[in-house]
């Protein structure tokens, strides 16, 4: 009698739903690494805008501005003024936001509040 060689129908279902469970483990971490990335990109901007306000912005000048954009805000690289999508902290659909407190006719605030949208945990906020 002559023996086959090979794998049977059920060692091979086994080693497909085994290399099938792997993957979706895999795809999960990686989705979780991802979004844990992103959020700690996030409040590595808001506090380089935190310190910059806090440490030069309101030493030369006294006050806080009513908002941020790119040219009244030159102390932070231009790169952390956009969240991971590319949207500017001062659009609307960003998952940064900018309010200036207590501010007068003139622009000038007394306090402010930066936030930004996480993933994996609640809104990230600093105000001085």
């Amino acid at each position: 009698m002559r023996k086959e060689e090979g794998f049977t129908v059920i060692e091979l279902v086994i080693f497909i739903v085994i290399l099938v469970v792997l993957a979706v483990f895999f795809i999960l971490q990686k989705i979780d690494l991802e979004a844990t990335y992103d959020d700690q990109q996030r409040k590595t901007s808001i506090n380089a805008m935190y310190y910059s306000l806090t440490e030069i912005y309101h030493p030369a000048h006294g006050y806080y501005p009513s908002e941020i954009n790119e040219d009244s805000f030159k102390a932070v690289d231009p790169e952390l003024l956009f969240d991971p999508f590319g949207i500017a902290i001062f659009e609307p659909d960003s998952e940064f936001s900018y309010q200036g407190l207590g501010c007068d006719g003139e622009g000038k605030c007394q306090q402010f509040r930066l936030s930004a949208r996480l993933e994996k945990e609640d809104d990230y906020v600093k105000e001085p």
